[in-house]
């Protein structure tokens, strides 16, 4: 009896605890197990990932599904290939380098994106993030934000939630002052009410050696700088200086593949 062909999109932690409840179960037996992960490596704890900038864990540490897993499981891993189309009158699903693979069984787990604001000057001429500036999601992220750090000595991080504030930890950790900029009356107001947003901020400028400066309703408008990061600007007029940007405003479900597919998100 010929195995069914079971494809998962995504290599996030969704999409491989999904794999890791299948194969025990005799996932193994009845399908041939395909994955397309869009990042270069095995499974990660994005958790903690904010670890890998405040040098509490290494990169190595973050692993949980190394890339030899997937060979001991056989699921086939083409890692580092993103998932462009997918074909449901064919039932295939194409990938990046001509990957194209057929499908009895598919499960969509692409999981979220960074949510970018509409500020001007963030994009280079290829619609990337501009150097110096950098989204805060990937492990790809962390290592790529150290690297520029450590030439850096003033950040500021757009976003007070609880990845800002990670974040800003992480780079202070590593010898930069941070100001950090929120759109909102408070520190992480998805989370606090007013009261405790604003003991937290207290909190946080008290300790000695923090090293942070909080601007609170301030919506950024501009990254200002020719070749280099040099600041921001902000819609009432003012503006920082600074020499790297990061960006850390939440996260919006990565959808767009099964919204081409014509298949219903909402």
């Amino acid at each position: 009896m010929s195995k069914e062909k079971l494809v998962v999109i995504g290599n996030g932690m969704a999409g491989t605890r999904f794999v890791e409840e299948v194969v025990p179960n005799g996932g193994d037996d009845q399908f041939d197990i395909s994955v397309f992960g869009e990042e270069p490596y095995g499974n990660y704890n994005r958790i903690l990932l904010s670890g890998v900038i405040s040098q509490t864990h290494t990169s190595d540490e973050l692993f949980l599904n190394p890339m030899d897993w997937y060979d001991q499981n056989g699921v086939t891993l083409y890692a580092g290939i993103r998932a462009l189309e997918i074909d449901t009158d064919s039932k295939i699903v194409h990938g990046q380098e001509d990957h194209s693979i057929p499908y009895d069984k598919l499960v969509i787990a692409t999981g979220s994106i960074p949510f970018i604001p509409p500020i001007e000057g963030i994009y280079d001429d290829n619609n990337l993030l501009r150097e110096g500036v950098f989204s805060f999601r990937s492990l790809e992220d962390c290592i790529e934000i150290v690297q520029y750090a450590s030439g850096a000595r003033h950040a500021v991080v757009i976003g007070g939630g609880l990845l800002g504030l990670e974040t800003t930890h992480g780079l202070i950790n590593r010898g930069l002052h941070v100001d950090v900029v929120h759109i909102a009356s408070h520190l992480m107001d998805a989370q606090l009410d007013a009261d405790a947003g604003k003991l937290l901020q207290q909190s946080l400028e008290s300790l000695e050696g923090m090293g942070v400066t909080f601007h609170l309703e301030k919506t950024t408008t501009c990254v200002v700088g020719d070749n280099l990061v040099t600041g921001v600007e902000f819609k009432d007029g003012s503006a920082i200086e600074c020499d790297m940007v990061v960006i850390a405003t939440g996260v919006r479900p990565n959808v767009s593949i099964a919204k081409s597919a014509g298949l219903d998100v909402n």
